[in-house]
C-alpha cells in the first residue's frame, strides 16, 4: 500500500507542476507560488476537518517547519526554471528531493532489503533521464516546431551565464527532500493537520515574498492554473504523508520523488511534445524500480 500511495503522490505533484508550470509562464514565479499555496490551504483545511485527527504541538511545529523549507524549495525551482537550462534544473532538484529523504531514513536505521537498494539505484538515474529536457539535437530529431527549439537554445544561453540556476535547482531539492522528510515524522494519529499548518506557514511566507518583490499583476491564466496546482499538490502531500506512514522513508522518498514522469507524459498528451530516447528509457526504467520496490 505505501508503495502505491508514493505512486499515487508522484503522479499528483507531477501533474501539479505541469500546471505550476504552465502558470509561471504566465506570471511571476512568486505569484504562481502564492496562488498554490493559498489554494491548497483553503482544500487541506476543509479537509483536515472532514478526516479524524489530534494532532500534538509537536506535529503542528514540524508541519510549520516542513511548510517553510517546502516553499522556499518551490520559490528557487520556480525561478531556476526560469533562468536556466531546465533540463540541468528539473533532475538536479529532483533527485536532490529524493537523496534527502534516503539519507533521513538510513540515519533512523532503516535498512531496504538487497531488491529494494536495486529499485532505488535504479530509480535515481531513472529521475534524471525521464526530467532532462531534450538537447538541440534532439529536439530536431523528435521534429519540434522552430519555437520551441528556439527555446531551447535560449535556455542552452542562460546556462552559460553561470551555475546560479544550478545551485538554486540544488537547494530547492533539498527543501523539497526536507518537507517530505519533516512531515514524515508526524504522528499516525495527527490526520491531515500537519499539512494544514504546513500549508499556513507556506502561504505566510509567500506572502511576505510577494509583498517584498512586488511583481507585475498577473494574468487571469496564471492565476487559475496556479490555483488548480496548489489542489493538486495538497492531494499529492496527502498521499505522500499516509505512504510515509506505511512504508520506509528511504523507499517513499525515492518513488515519490519520480514526480517529473507524470509531467513528461502530461507534455505529450496535452502539448503534443515529443518523447526523446532516453525520456522514454527513463519512463521504462522508472517502472522497473518502482516493481522492484514494491516486490521488496
Amino acid at each position: 500500500m505505501a508503495v502505491l500511495l508514493a505512486a499515487l503522490s508522484a503522479a499528483t505533484f507531477g501533474v501539479g507542476d505541469f500546471f505550476g508550470g504552465l502558470s509561471a509562464r504566465r506570471m511571476a514565479s512568486a505569484l504562481t507560488t502564492l496562488a498554490a499555496q493559498a489554494t491548497g490551504l483553503v482544500l487541506v483545511l476543509l479537509a483536515s476537518l472532514a478526516v479524524a485527527g489530534d494532532p500534538t504541538r509537536n506535529d503542528v511545529t514540524l508541519g510549520v517547519v516542513a511548510g517553510l523549507a517546502g516553499a522556499v524549495g518551490l520559490i528557487l525551482f520556480y525561478w531556476a526554471m526560469g533562468k536556466g537550462p531546465m533540463s540541468v534544473v528539473a533532475p538536479v532538484s529532483a533527485v536532490m528531493s529524493a537523496l534527502v529523504p534516503i539519507g533521513a531514513g538510513v540515519l533512523d536505521g532503516e535498512r531496504p532489503s538487497a531488491v529494494a537498494i536495486v529499485g532505488i539505484l535504479l530509480g535515481l538515474p531513472a529521475i534524471v533521464l525521464i526530467s532532462r529536457e531534450p538537447t538541440p539535437v534532439e529536439a530536431d530529431e523528435s521534429e519540434r516546431s522552430v519555437e520551441e527549439a528556439t527555446h531551447v537554445h535560449v535556455r542552452a544561453g542562460l546556462a552559460e551565464r553561470g551555475g546560479l540556476p544550478v545551485l538554486a535547482a540544488a537547494l530547492s531539492g533539498v527543501g523539497f527532500g526536507t518537507f517530505f522528510t519533516v512531515l514524515s515524522h508526524t504522528s499516525d494519529g495527527s490526520g491531515l493537520w500537519p499539512i494544514a499548518s504546513a500549508r499556513t506557514a507556506a502561504s505566510l511566507l509567500a506572502i511576505v515574498v510577494v509583498l517584498a518583490v512586488r511583481p507585475p499583476r498577473p494574468e487571469r491564466s496564471g492565476v487559475g492554473f496556479g490555483m488548480l496546482a496548489g489542489c493538486l499538490d495538497v492531494l499529492g502531500n496527502s498521499f505522500y504523508l499516509l505512504a510515509s506512514r506505511q512504508g520506509l522513508l528511504t523507499l517513499v522518498g525515492v518513488i515519490g520523488a519520480m514526480y517529473p514522469a507524470s509531467t513528461v507524459v502530461l507534455a505529450r498528451v496535452v502539448l503534443r511534445e515529443q518523447l526523446t530516447r532516453h525520456q522514454l528509457l527513463g519512463l521504462a526504467t522508472a517502472g522497473l524500480a518502482v516493481a522492484l520496490i514494491a516486490a521488496a
